[in-house]
């Protein structure tokens, strides 16, 4: 199975139990395997696309395409600002006379303290960017590294997800009618709930930006859409008040940090199609390209 382009070929984890450089890809996870990724170019990247697992799909080369910029796409499932601070730290100083832009992929819920993942606190190349008690008490909430495995995700070199669990699903026949109600049933209650607390998770995500900006960056902080019947759901249940206050936390931050917001809540924001989604948020890689597209347009001092 091979993509467009020849640097796009597929990279398969390792199952638990396999072997790999240190052991590191099966006790720590997603972040690990792509920090071995990472390492394994030839030449640092330009810009790094961040972000949860929304974000997986924006395809390095098609941004190569787009800006002349080489890329690595390491947004993780479930990612939280420390994260994305601590793969940048990594990545300028691994290449410190490297500009390197930033793609931000996010929503209300990335602002949300959450136990910090194994791969930011037993990988030496991201745990060194965080404060010794900081590590020491989430390696106490989070217990031992356990052994993970992700038998369906492929990856390309650069990090982009290029098959998963949704692949899966779409080769079964599974219609994104009986997709999008499932989503909407599973979500509605979270996205009725109240914001959770987001005390570190900002603290790092205006590090972050201070980070780039020091470096003469200006970050692309790009809110990412829903499909629109998921969005007409939750917002009859009060969600946009959420998405109301992340929009008022990062204007306020361009009072002090240089940042550009791009709100693609909403598809008709960057011409957007609903078919091209996998569920109620994760989108394909033709929306994927769409943002991207716009996104240049929008913000071309980002890249």
């Amino acid at each position: 199975m091979v993509s467009e382009r020849s640097d796009e070929k597929v990279t398969k984890p390792k199952s638990a139990g396999a072997s790999s450089a240190n052991n590191r890809t099966v006790c720590y996870g997603e972040s690990t395997f792509k920090g071995d990724l990472l390492d394994a170019l030839k030449k640092p990247p330009q810009l790094v696309v961040l972000g949860g697992s929304r974000a997986q799909r924006f395809e390095p080369n098609y941004i190569r395409r787009l800006t002349g910029l080489s890329a690595f796409n390491f947004a993780l499932q479930n990612s939280r600002p420390e994260g994305a601070y601590a793969i940048s730290k990594y990545l300028f100083s691994r290449a410190p006379d490297v500009k390197l832009r930033c793609f931000y992929a996010l929503e209300a819920t990335t602002f949300g303290d959450r136990p910090m993942h194994p791969g930011l606190l037993y990988d030496e190349r991201f745990s060194q960017w965080f404060p010794p008690d900081l590590v020491s008490r989430q390696k106490e909430l989070n217990g031992p590294p356990k052994r993970v495995s992700f038998p369906s995700k492929r990856y390309s070199p650069r990090g982009l997800l290029l098959h998963n669990e949704y692949d899966e699903m779409l080769a079964r026949g599974r219609k994104q009618e009986q997709t999008l109600r499932v989503y909407i049933a599973d979500l509605l209650p979270r996205a009725a709930a109240s914001g959770a607390t987001q005390t570190r998770s900002r603290h790092y995500f205006e590090k972050l930006l201070k980070l780039y900006n020091d470096h003469g960056v200006t970050p692309a902080i790009v809110i990412m859409p829903y499909h629109p019947l998921v969005l007409e759901a939750f917002r009859k249940v009060g969600w946009q008040a959420k998405n109301d206050a992340l929009l008022a936390y990062l204007r306020e931050l361009q009072q002090t940090y240089d940042l550009h917001i791009l709100d693609y809540t909403e598809i008709e924001s960057f011409g957007g199609d609903p078919r091209f989604f996998y569920d109620g948020a994760h989108v394909m890689k033709g929306n994927a390209r769409l943002i991207l597209e716009q996104a240049v347009k929008d913000a071309p001092e980002c890249f």
